[in-house]
């Protein structure tokens, strides 16, 4: 299968760093990572597309240090070579190329279809009372 007219890597500070794969492994170093922004992350996901950039400029002070960390995580560079070198607009466009190359959106639907409906209404109850704690 062809790759055509998506970047396979990309420059982070002055390092080449390839686009990963989302393997079983890497997703579990991420799942144990995320323990500290899951609620942001369940929360960004549950966000319609269209509003996703106001949610993330809404959010800025946990998701700059949160898109390095993960920037760090996934290119497997020391998160001190990316606070020093790599310009937020790298570390940015790594996840966004990371989410589009492993087809995250279409992952999600199709999880989605595999949860039982009242497990969906469950998660949905959970993140409602969550949005109206925090108002």
């Amino acid at each position: 299968m062809f790759n055509l007219g998506k970047k396979d890597y990309v420059t982070l500070g002055s390092k080449r760093v390839q686009v990963p794969k989302l393997t079983r492994n890497r997703l579990k170093k991420l799942t144990d990572h995320i323990g500290s922004i899951g609620d942001y992350l369940v929360k960004l996901f549950l966000t319609p597309e269209k509003d996703r950039a106001v949610f993330i400029v809404a959010a800025a002070d946990v998701s700059i240090d949160e898109i390095y960390e993960l920037t760090s995580l996934l290119s497997d560079l020391p998160i001190e070579y990316l606070d020093e070198h790599a310009a937020f607009s790298e570390c940015t466009e790594f996840l966004r190329l990371t989410w589009e190359k492993n087809d995250m959106n279409e992952a999600l639907k199709n999880l989605g279809g595999l949860i039982p409906p009242v497990a969906q209404q469950f998660v949905q109850s959970i993140v409602s009372r969550m949005n109206r704690a925090e108002k």
